[in-house]
């Protein structure tokens, strides 16, 4: 057992009201053993009770630390607030600059020089347009409204491969009527084919 834990037991077993004599019996300790621990642990007897004697320099440090503790707590404080002035004052700087910036004056109109030169170029120009403005040859080719042809069914998915000998100047001309067409060869002949055969269904 410690001197800790002994005084410990020492103060509950005090406190319970018992003798100095039978404490000390109690934790097979001489009594003069047990007075020479309660004193180099700063305890005290005070009319046979044995109590903490606080120390006058400990008792001035303690308030000296609560002093520097709440000193330091103030500095604290009014540094935190200037902090908050200076970051307010920039905020309102940073926003009036930006303000500044958004209110500033409108660029004024470029004048643009030509000179005599530019000027030539420009009526040249001009005449050559009122030149050619009614020449049928330059103006572009309006689009073709013809329609197109027209399919019994777009979707066919199942075709014959068919090797066949045509006339070179109709294949061109085919070719040419395919090349004006959304659809593809194989759709436009199928329904030729069917087309021709309607005709002449008398045959089939």
């Amino acid at each position: 057992m410690n001197s800790k834990e002994r005084i410990e037991l020492f103060l509950k077993y005090q406190n319970e009201k018992m003798s100095f004599e039978d404490i000390s019996k109690k934790l097979e300790i001489k009594p003069d053993t047990l007075r020479r621990t309660l004193n180099k642990n700063g305890y005290k007897s005070n009319k046979g009770i044995y109590e903490k004697k606080v120390d006058d320099s400990q008792l001035s440090f303690s308030v000296l630390n609560t002093t520097n503790n709440s000193d330091k707590s103030k500095v604290k404080g009014s540094n935190k607030k200037t902090k908050d002035i200076s970051k307010n004052k920039n905020e309102s700087s940073k926003k009036e600059s930006a303000k500044k910036k958004k209110t500033t004056t409108p660029k004024k109109d470029r004048k643009i020089n030509i000179s005599q030169e530019d000027l030539d170029k420009l009526c040249e120009v001009y005449d050559w347009y009122i030149e050619v403005r009614d020449n049928k040859a330059l103006k572009p080719k309006k689009l073709s409204n013809k329609k197109d042809i027209s399919l019994e069914n777009e979707n066919i998915t199942d075709f014959k491969s068919v090797n066949i000998r045509v006339e070179k100047e109709t294949w061109e001309d085919f070719e040419r009527l395919c090349s004006n067409s959304s659809f593809n060869k194989k759709e436009i002949i199928t329904q030729a084919l069917k087309d021709f055969m309607k005709t002449y269904k008398n045959l089939l």
